[in-house]
């Protein structure tokens, strides 16, 4: 065999390798429906995929986390909205007491029967769990946050997740309010201020002083929980909105690494007709060009 018939054999089994392999990858993409499937595909384009694929595994953390927190805060604003209807029937209850004059015994006991079971919806609501964690006992691990007196068992810090890139861990957006902003603080709670009328109302012939303080005092409660309804609204339009530049982030996300992953599948079939088209005219041209027991050996 004369050494330009072995050039040209070789030149030639080159070339149908690099069909062979074409062949191939197109086949896998059109299979997979992915552009691609090894580094080897595309270096340039499979680093920008594992960025994309990184930032957007990032943003779905944040957004669980936003997610989290509408949850935690829409609990809270049902819970101060409850409050605050508990607190309105109390106080009407306080002012027929106060403005029909003296009363019998029987009828102050009944007003008092009254507030008492608004006192137990109120901490039947200031222990609100969510997944089993007390929503108003702050950063605390306590299984509660008020015991059955009243008392607060939390602390005064408010619980956050992280919602976006920011100095520190990132940006926190709060889950709740500690129980005292909600409720009040110490002698001045809402469960003090019944707990005294109640008292005042079981004995039978509380004074118009009397029912004027406890007036007083719940009306401090009231506004108490109506700034604590604000803040936790003020804290749910926040996450509302970083929840949806999250969203938006990371649907720009998932397009862009789609756009380097995804196939066209009717593209690369038109590809693989034309590879398989010439990979035959290929094959046809060798038997022509080289000697018959070199075709046979290729």
């Amino acid at each position: 065999m004369r050494v330009a018939d072995i050039s040209l054999s070789q030149a030639i089994t080159s070339q149908l390798d690099q069909q062979e392999s074409s062949i191939a990858t197109l086949q896998e993409q059109i299979s997979s429906g992915r552009s691609l499937n090894k580094p080897s595909d595309d270096p340039a384009a499979v680093t920008q995929v594992l960025q994309l694929s990184s930032e957007g595994s990032q943003l779905t953390s944040w957004q669980s986390n936003a997610q989290i927190a509408t949850s935690w805060l829409g609990m809270g604003n049902n819970a101060v909205n409850s409050v605050l209807s508990n607190l309105q029937s109390a106080r009407t209850l306080l002012l027929q007491a106060l403005n029909q004059g003296t009363q019998s015994s029987t009828t102050y006991q009944a007003i008092a029967a009254q507030l008492q079971g608004i006192n137990a919806n109120l901490l039947d609501t200031a222990n609100t769990q969510y997944e089993g964690r007390p929503i108003f006992a702050g950063t605390s691990a306590s299984p509660q946050a008020y015991d059955s007196a009243g008392n607060y068992l939390g602390n005064g810090d408010s619980p956050t997740v992280i919602v976006g890139p920011g100095s520190g861990a990132g940006q926190a957006a709060d889950l709740s309010v500690p129980g005292p902003v909600v409720f009040g603080t110490g002698g001045a709670n809402v469960f003090s201020t019944l707990s005294t009328v109640i008292g005042q109302l079981n004995f039978g012939t509380p004074t118009a002083a009397q029912l004027n303080t406890a007036l007083t005092a719940l009306d401090a409660n009231i506004s108490d929980a109506e700034q604590a309804s604000a803040e936790l609204g003020n804290a749910s339009d926040a996450v509302t909105s970083t929840s949806a530049a999250l969203t938006t982030q990371l649907t720009a996300v998932q397009n862009g690494q789609s756009s380097l992953e995804d196939v066209n599948v009717a593209t690369v079939t038109t590809q693989l007709d034309s590879e398989m088209t010439n990979y035959q005219a290929a094959m046809w041209a060798a038997s022509q060009a080289i000697p018959e027991t070199l075709v046979k050996f290729l």
